[in-house]
């Protein structure tokens, strides 16, 4: 009889152990799927909270960034060198014809195209500028053909908005940029020029 406790005991014991290790490599299983879960919930929560929800604010901010960096890998298509007629008073800013041409009416869309009549009439076309330098502030300029000479100018508020809130002087290189998609003319500086100082005699 005693050596009949002792087997059952055994055979009782041995059972236990056995199952409790499967018991064991079953949680262990589970626990693992369960962690799996949770980080792939967790990778997909960081993303949720990286895909910020912007304001109309923001959004136009956004814009704006975008457009400058596709501006700063772009060549600026027209560039001129201001000369004394550009920044004396006169009010106007002097490009040639083949640059405008080419320029700005060519790249024009077919829903500018009344655009194109204004510029070669004697009233000319109000054209919006965004300065590239200011945080694209923006402006308007009347381009039109200067009957004299087939050149075409801007006028209208050259000398305010630009030559002397921008400080412009004679040899300052300029650059703009006809979008097409806004019907808009980009500004920038790209060069200040050497300026003349006069040395003081003592």
């Amino acid at each position: 009889m005693a050596n009949e406790g002792v087997s059952l005991e055994l055979t009782l014991s041995c059972s236990s152990s056995s199952t409790s290790g499967k018991s064991g490599e079953c949680c262990s299983s589970e626990e693992k799927e369960v962690s799996k879960r949770r980080h792939q919930d967790r990778n997909q929560a960081f993303k949720i909270a990286g895909m910020k929800v912007y304001s109309p604010s923001e959004e136009e901010e956004e814009k704006k960034l975008s457009t400058r960096l596709k501006l700063y890998e772009d060549s600026w298509t027209i560039k001129k060198v201001l000369t004394n007629s550009d920044v004396n008073g006169s009010s106007r800013l002097l490009l040639s014809t083949h640059v405008i041409e080419e320029q700005i009416i060519k790249r024009m869309r077919m829903e500018q195209m009344s655009l194109t009549e204004k510029i070669y009439s004697n009233e000319g076309a109000r054209i919006r500028v965004l300065d590239y330098d200011t945080n694209m502030s923006e402006y308007e300029l009347t381009l039109k053909r200067w009957p004299s000479t087939g050149s075409f100018v801007f006028v209208n508020n050259w000398k305010r908005d630009f030559q002397k809130r921008r400080g412009l002087k004679c040899d300052d290189e300029i650059g703009m940029l006809w979008d097409p998609f806004h019907s808009l003319l980009w500004f920038r500086v790209l060069h200040r020029g050497p300026y003349m100082t006069t040395a003081v005699q003592y």
